[in-house]
């Protein structure tokens, strides 16, 4: 059980030297992924059998057997925990809205990808009639959300 709390520690610790622009703590098992948001993490703790997230909003915890990484994250690493829509970024009837300029970056459900547009002006809409009917996640600057096209 030592060596269990230990390796975990050493991959938690590990993961936060490439934390600096972390917004998300990830944390997988063996049954799902799940993204926190860094601001609302309060502390970790570990007990015999679980790891504890503690955030404003309550607690989440994760089976210790089960747990198989918790890394830091620029973006949420589950699709699921994506929004659908953003603050400068939405998507509506089938048109991407991007309301700041910057660069803008497509992937699709494996994490490949597959556009990068330069957005130069507020208020863009961006065409994706060359988009496969399918789940895409779409990122310009700090903000990042989902769509099924």
């Amino acid at each position: 059980m030592k060596t269990m709390i230990f390796s975990v520690l050493m991959l938690f610790s590990t993961a936060y030297a490439g934390a600096e622009e972390a917004r998300y703590l990830t944390v997988t098992t063996a049954t799902q992924e799940k993204s926190v948001e860094l601001a609302t993490v309060q502390k970790i703790t570990f007990t015999a059998d679980n790891i504890i997230v503690h955030t404003t909003a309550g607690e989440i915890s994760f089976p210790l057997s089960e747990t198989e990484k918790m890394s830091f994250t620029a973006t949420p690493a589950s699709i699921g925990a994506l929004p659908l829509q953003a603050e400068g970024l939405q998507y509506v009837n089938g048109q991407l809205i991007v309301h700041t300029p910057g660069l803008l970056r497509i992937y699709d459900a494996a994490g490949t990808l597959i556009q990068v547009a330069q957005v130069e002006t507020a208020q863009t809409e961006v065409k994706l009639d060359n988009l496969a009917p399918g789940m895409y996640i779409v990122g310009i600057g700090d903000k990042t959300i989902k769509i099924s096209k």
